[in-house]
């Protein structure tokens, strides 16, 4: 009887723990920003009338924006999420993320994280092409009043490896292995950039570096790897689906999916998608 009574307490300490007997896991969607204007721009440009309207919206109907090292906790250390949780990204390293975006997430109680691009953090001509480079771009220092407040956090989406072949400046599309390039040299320059972003980024940001978004979304299970041993704990893609994190499990937060954002999507249609996304939809 004390035998099966201690293998009882065993298991309810592993459930407890890992999440391996009892609920799937939860379900996170994550939405994917990039530039912020005063009007409707094309493409991937989102009015400040429209995001205040869809982060509203969300607030609204019960969710909960939650930060990566929430999100690490839960699945490493099963520490609970909320009900509805959300997590809110941003790409590139806009200006506007901090003047049109952040404010209306401090007003909410919202938070975000912002991938940068390393090379062009703070900087107005591109340092490779010499050409200006499209809208500008805020510095480590002029975020870091929103990072304090925990209003945005500041992750990587490579330090200059933003770049197609059809640019002209190199021969890798995104974070992806050049052509005839051996798996050596390859380890090397994943290795490479991420110690320039890092090296960067040191002493001037005080959350923890372990997310990268991979550029245009482009990835293989060899890159996934190597982040994962330069101590990377997230992964993102441009693949619009949602996630299913498990407790215990480190690899349900790589290579996680992001639901595109545009200005045509109202607050009420995003709130829809995401609750469809909450209860297992795709």
């Amino acid at each position: 009887m004390t035998a099966a009574l201690a293998v009882v307490l065993l298991l309810l300490g592993l459930d407890i723990r890992f999440g391996l007997f009892r609920r799937p896991g939860c379900r996170l969607p994550a939405l994917m920003y990039h530039h912020f204007t005063d009007e409707a721009g094309p493409g991937t440009m989102i009015s400040g009338a429209r995001f205040r309207e869809q982060m509203t919206a969300l607030k609204d109907a019960g969710f909960t924006a939650v930060t990566l090292e929430e999100v690490r906790d839960y699945v490493l250390d099963g520490v609970p999420l909320p009900a509805k949780p959300v997590l809110i990204t941003m790409d590139d390293g806009y200006t506007s993320n901090l003047t049109i975006a952040a404010p209306v997430l401090e007003e909410l109680g919202f938070c975000a994280t912002v991938f940068m691009i390393g090379c062009y953090e703070g900087e107005i001509l591109d340092f490779r092409s010499g050409n200006y480079i499209w809208e500008e771009r805020f510095s480590y220092e002029q975020a870091l009043p929103w990072v304090e407040k925990g209003v945005l956090d500041l992750q990587s989406h490579s330090f200059d490896m933003h770049r197609l072949i059809e640019e002209g400046i190199g021969q890798r599309d995104g974070m992806l292995r050049e052509a005839g390039e051996s798996a050596e040299d390859y380890a090397a320059a994943v290795r490479a950039d991420l110690e320039q972003f890092r090296a960067r980024r040191e002493g001037r940001v005080p959350t923890d570096l372990m997310a990268v978004s991979f550029p245009f979304g482009f990835w293989t299970d060899e890159l996934d790897a190597l982040l994962r041993q330069e101590g990377i704990d997230f992964t993102f893609t441009t693949v619009s689906c949602g996630n299913l994190l498990r407790p215990g499990q480190p690899e349900s937060i790589r290579v996680m999916g992001r639901f595109n954002v545009e200005e045509e999507c109202s607050g009420q249609k995003l709130v829809k998608r995401l609750e469809r996304t909450l209860k297992g939809g795709i």
